[in-house]
């Protein structure tokens, strides 16, 4: 197992190289100049020039880009351009809503699609498997933010029920906290919810057409323990496979959500910066984000293992 972390970590570390290099690349082909950001629209041509060299943005791009990985490497990921202080901190500061946003969609995503793919398996070509069917072919052709405002315009501004945008922290209180969170986490969980739901389906009607799944029931194990004891965990690589996918593809749909709803978290961030022309915010935001992609990668990896201890041979 150690052997396997092992290779599985040093096989990411130029994948995160490359996508340092990508961010660089792009973000100095963008148009725009952050000096002009900085110093403002009635500045002179001197003060921006000496705002350009303090941020070394006069230096030719090879020692630019020197700079910046030198920095990286050393666990440094620059300093904010606009506010002047560190990116970690920043990034430390909005990660408590995006963390609770993702998890909060992610837990939803799993408690609702795993039961009815389930049960969709279960109940094969009756009315409940044809209904949610249909619904989750509905729920994945629709973007994040067609359903986010569509839960706005019902469930705020017709219902009245829910506030359209904000974020309240956990220390503030259990209910205040989930009620602010109720609406960006369904938002954001609605096609993750299609999308396990159709695979965790796929994957039962494959298991349940198995002998094993034909003995116990002729054995008369109770369909409760055929259906979530025998076959779901048989079923359950792919699932992972695609819970797995689904959290690393929450990154861009956070970048929406927190957009939409107003939330202060990593992905509001990353659309400031971006406006502001604010270049190691940017790419100290994506270097997180694809930090967080390897780990989920590593761990969906190990728990390969669990299930299926043949892999690591």
């Amino acid at each position: 197992m150690l052997s396997l972390i092992i290779r599985r970590l040093f096989a990411a570390i130029p994948v995160v190289l490359i996508v340092a290099t990508v961010v660089f690349l792009l973000l100095r082909m963008a148009p725009g100049d952050p000096a002009r950001v900085i110093a403002g629209d009635m500045a002179s041509e001197e003060t921006i020039a000496q705002i350009r060299s303090n941020l070394a943005l006069d230096q030719p791009l090879i020692k630019q880009y020197a700079l910046a990985m030198g920095k990286m490497l050393q666990g440094d990921l620059g300093t904010s351009i606009i506010s002047q202080q560190p990116v970690s901190k920043l990034i430390s500061a909005r990660l408590g809503p995006t963390a609770a946003l993702a998890s909060t969609a992610m837990l939803l995503t799993i408690l609702l699609a795993i039961p009815i793919g389930v049960l969709s398996a279960w109940w094969h070509r009756r009315w409940f498997d044809r209904v949610a069917t249909a619904s989750t072919i509905l729920a994945f052709s629709v973007p994040a933010f067609v359903v986010g405002y569509v839960l706005i315009l019902v469930f705020s501004v017709q219902l009245n029920w829910l506030p359209v945008q904000g974020y309240t922290p956990l220390a503030d209180g259990v209910g205040p906290f989930l009620y602010r969170l109720v609406l960006p986490s369904l938002t954001l969980a609605t096609v993750f919810v299609a999308l396990i739901t159709r695979i965790t389906r796929a994957s039962m009607l494959d298991i349940l057409g198995e002998d094993f799944v034909r003995t116990a029931r002729a054995k008369g194990v109770p369909e409760k323990y055929v259906l979530f004891r025998h076959a779901l965990r048989n079923a359950a690589a792919p699932i992972v496979t695609v819970i797995g996918v689904a959290i690393t593809t929450l990154i861009s749909g956070v970048v929406v959500t927190e957009t939409i709803f107003n939330i202060p978290g990593v992905g509001s961030l990353i659309v400031d910066a971006v406006l502001a022309r604010d270049y190691p915010v940017v790419q100290g935001t994506i270097l997180f984000f694809s930090f967080i992609y390897v780990f989920v990668n590593l761990a969906i990896d190990l728990i390969y293992v669990l299930l299926d201890p043949r892999i690591r041979y």
